[in-house]
């Protein structure tokens, strides 16, 4: 079974997330614990690989304008990002 990482500030935006919107938070977590159970390419939240400069990190549905992207090796999920957009990671 991988691990999570959160990379930069996103256990703060996770932390966040719990106190400002629990609908969201809750769909995160059930989000991560389909990723880390089974194949992080598919399930909930339409995952789908990043193109161009963000080859390599893939992306999933929070809600219609909130995503998660990450990374995958056989060990770990590594989180970058949490709501938003992709724009913040160029």
């Amino acid at each position: 079974m991988r691990s999570l990482v959160f990379e930069g500030d996103t256990w703060k935006v996770y932390e966040d997330l719990r106190q400002k919107d629990p609908k969201m938070h809750k769909n995160l977590r059930k989000i991560l614990k389909e990723m880390l159970r089974g194949n992080p390419k598919s399930g909930l939240g339409k995952p789908e690989p990043l193109k161009h400069n963000l080859s390599g990190l893939w992306s999933r549905r929070l809600s219609q304008k909130d995503r998660i992207i990450y990374k995958f090796d056989s060990d770990y999920i590594y989180i970058f990002a949490i709501g938003g957009h992709y724009d913040n990671l160029v």
